[in-house]
């Protein structure tokens, strides 16, 4: 136990490049913050739920970040468990722990300290992909989920997220410190946005000219003000360039887990550079 929160995994692991970027943005992507609902819109749109089914909830969510999902989710009046292996459990905290029916946790998603089938809903967005054995994360959180609950899982799209310019530089830029990785993210990304928004524009093709140019662009999020723009785009840059694993997944292979799982029912969903996987236990 440290500032409040139980902690089952040792401080330097593989999400260490998550604290550092989430501790740094704590806030920036908060609806609070933001003043626009996009981590909700994200959430609600991904799962097929309601604000109303989850009140009362008890509510898994695997890997917090810095809490953007975990703060819709308490809003909604449902008790959630949230756990991340890094220590942005700490930011998380400190934006979230205003609600009293939150619990944080920081530990691992391999070995969670939670009683087998005790969760109604399950919600794992922008996670898994980023573990060392996608399959065996992807089948151990259903452990923890009751026969007929409902459950959302959102994992980068293979072979979709291949053809990118981060794949070329992920080899070199996941070995860097965090710090000074973050320092040239910082650097070159308001060189490159304009030069992303301007290929994006490009009718029919510019979706895959952007792909030429290594900078997140959030310009479908309807964010207006340039300097939220900017700060998303360097933060999602260094989430794309640090991370020590990154292992997107085909739709087949998906498809085998879930009947391996002999879930109820499942479906899958292409949006954007996601596979999301959504259904009941």
């Amino acid at each position: 136990m440290r500032d409040g929160i139980p902690r089952f995994v040792p401080e330097d692991n593989y999400g260490k490049s998550f604290g550092y970027q989430w501790n740094l943005h704590r806030l920036t992507q908060l609806d609070s913050y933001v003043g626009l609902p996009v981590s909700r819109d994200r959430l609600l749109r991904e799962s097929g739920w309601t604000t109303d089914e989850l009140e009362g909830r008890e509510v898994l969510e695997c890997g917090s970040g810095a809490g953007r999902f975990t703060e819709v989710l308490c809003q909604t009046g449902a008790a959630v468990t949230s756990f991340d292996i890094s220590n942005a459990v700490e930011a998380n905290a400190t934006s979230n722990g205003r609600f009293a029916g939150l619990r944080l946790l920081q530990a691992s998603i391999y070995d969670l300290p939670l009683m087998d089938e005790s969760f109604d809903y399950l919600v794992c967005l922008g996670v898994i992909q980023h573990t060392p054995d996608v399959e065996r994360a992807f089948k151990t959180i259903f452990r923890y989920l009751r026969p007929g609950g409902k459950f959302c899982i959102d994992v980068y799209a293979a072979i979709v997220a291949y053809p990118h310019l981060r794949q070329l530089l992920r080899p070199v830029t996941k070995r860097i410190p965090p710090g000074k990785l973050y320092g040239v993210v910082q650097s070159i990304t308001p060189r490159l946005l304009p030069v992303s928004t301007r290929l994006s524009a490009v009718p029919w093709v510019g979706d895959y000219l952007t792909r030429l140019v290594p900078v997140a662009n959030h310009r479908h999020l309807g964010l207006s003000d340039t300097e939220t723009v900017r700060t998303w785009s360097v933060l999602d840059t260094f989430d794309w360039l640090s991370p020590q694993f990154e292992r997107p997944q085909p739709r087949r292979r998906l498809e085998r887990w879930c009947r391996d799982l002999r879930l109820s029912e499942f479906e899958i969903e292409r949006i954007r550079g996601l596979y999301v996987v959504r259904g009941t236990k």
